[in-house]
């Protein structure tokens, strides 16, 4: 508990603080209880597209994670022994890497120059540009972030019991109608929960899209670390980081209750 108030709330006391004080305009804040901030962010155009932008990243990394991750994971609870260990290597790895290390490998691949664009150069699409471009940024939160997607999925499909599965494949039904009226419904709140911390996570990146970004591709995060620091402005800063803890809050809310109405 000491920890939990020393970490979280007590910075989140001061974020709250700051996002009501009015910003000086000299790398300065007055003590003053005002709701510019949030008036200015609510008002401003560029704002509302940058938040838009980063729920769109967000939400592309969540649904690719889970295309590569429910497959993953049903090779690893259910494929052959041999191929277990190096698939779940396959995704620890990544999350044994810093996150720097991975998106500088990232950038060298999505260049001009690199084998990603070159292999487009070589097909005729030449017009597709990965870095410094939305499709870079997601291809690397996809890669930083996908480990926990499977790692829920593979929890939630390890525990369902096959029976259900073997006795709706003895009354005549197809594979595909026993992964989605069997599988898929007893594996809902695994993929729920690797949804969430994919999305969440992948939200509030800030290495992955400042460098793949290369600050033609900005998002609310990033806005909020400039704010923070180039511009001092913490003020602003700490009024769209609670706007942006504020949706997050929204969207979790929102995701547990559709969970539970489709599980019930």
């Amino acid at each position: 508990m000491l920890l939990f108030l020393v970490g979280f709330v007590a910075p989140l006391f001061f974020v709250l603080r700051f996002s009501f004080e009015h910003f000086n305009g000299d790398a300065s804040q007055s003590r003053m209880f005002t709701a510019e901030q949030f008036i200015a962010v609510f008002t401003t155009p560029l704002y509302g597209e940058l938040i838009v932008r980063t729920l769109g990243l967000a939400l592309a990394t969540t649904v690719i994670s889970a295309l590569i991750g429910y497959p993953l994971a049903l090779a690893i609870t259910r494929g052959p022994g041999f191929l277990r260990g190096g698939l779940m290597a396959i995704v620890m790895v990544p999350m044994l890497t810093s996150v720097v290390v991975k998106t500088f490998g990232w950038s060298v691949l999505l260049s001009s120059d690199g084998f990603l664009q070159s292999s487009l150069d070589a097909i005729g699409l030449s017009s597709v540009k990965l870095l410094f471009t939305p499709i870079g940024i997601v291809i690397g939160l996809v890669h930083t972030y996908f480990p926990f997607m499977v790692l829920s999925l593979v929890t939630a499909v390890g525990a369902i019991d096959r029976r259900t599965e073997e006795a709706a494949e003895s009354l005549g039904s197809t594979r595909t109608r026993i992964f989605f009226r069997i599988t898929l419904p007893q594996s809902l709140n695994g993929l729920a929960a690797g949804s969430a911390l994919t999305f969440v996570t992948s939200m509030s990146a800030l290495v992955t899209p400042q460098i793949l970004g290369g600050g033609k591709v900005s998002t609310i995060v990033t806005v909020i670390y400039q704010q923070a620091t180039s511009a001092q402005n913490w003020p602003l800063a700490s009024a769209l980081g609670v706007v942006l803890l504020a949706i997050t809050l929204v969207i979790l809310i929102l995701q547990a209750w559709a969970v539970r109405r489709a599980t019930r």
